[in-house]
């Protein structure tokens, strides 16, 4: 989430509430424009004054990597070793307090690439939670919770086909028993996983409502 994907962010916000769905968490880039370098890509006040009334309305606010691009792509964290990923961090946790924000609950690396060794010294830097693609990780271990995820929200043939089966995914974890996250992106509204994801979101509004 950043003030640049933050209306469409919202219309997933909005569709939560229709459903009745708890308070979404929200994944936020601290330095969502220029490179660590420029100066003044930080959060705008407004923005954060929109986060900070989301979070008391219950959403939970994650770090969501740091500018949220890597060497080749969004992957920020992918090719780091464990003492450039903690550091990476902290720059961005930096940042975080810098903008008003109010404490992060977590810390979750862009699509979801980051080297298990940095895990215990993010820990350490307070993000007591991180957010990975089969679970939550905490120092007491990883509970499990796969994450339901499109492949990114593009046209390529390799995504649709992975979108085409998001709902047949679901079916399995909910088969299973497994805690499942259903994991939303501004791109989503766009692309071909829209239809299916809002197959999910229903799902999870019944299953929430049959108790």
């Amino acid at each position: 989430m950043s003030p640049l994907t933050w209306d469409a962010c919202m219309e997933w916000i909005d569709l939560g509430r229709l459903l009745s769905l708890p308070p979404m968490d929200l994944f936020v880039i601290p330095r969502h424009e220029g490179g660590p370098l420029d100066r003044g890509a930080g959060l705008p006040r407004e923005f954060v004054g929109k986060l900070r009334d989301l979070h008391g309305q219950g959403h939970r606010l994650w770090i969501h990597g740091w500018t949220h691009r890597g060497e080749k792509g969004e992957d920020e964290f992918a090719d780091m070793d464990a003492v450039h990923a903690v550091d990476r961090v902290r720059r961005a946790l930096n940042d975080w307090k810098a903008s008003g924000l109010p404490d992060p609950d977590g810390f979750c690396p862009p699509c979801w690439a980051i080297a298990k060794q940095a895990l215990p010294g993010i820990c350490r830097l307070g993000l007591r939670e991180i957010d990975l693609r089969m679970g939550v990780w905490s120092p007491e271990g990883l509970r499990i919770s796969p994450a339901l995820s499109s492949w990114g929200g593009g046209a390529s043939l390799v995504a649709s086909a992975w979108d085409r089966t998001l709902v047949r995914q679901d079916s399995l974890l909910r088969a299973s028993g497994l805690p499942r996250r259903v994991v939303l992106h501004p791109q989503d509204l766009d692309g071909p996983s829209r239809g299916p994801l809002e197959t999910i979101l229903d799902r999870v509004a019944r299953d929430l409502s049959e108790g």
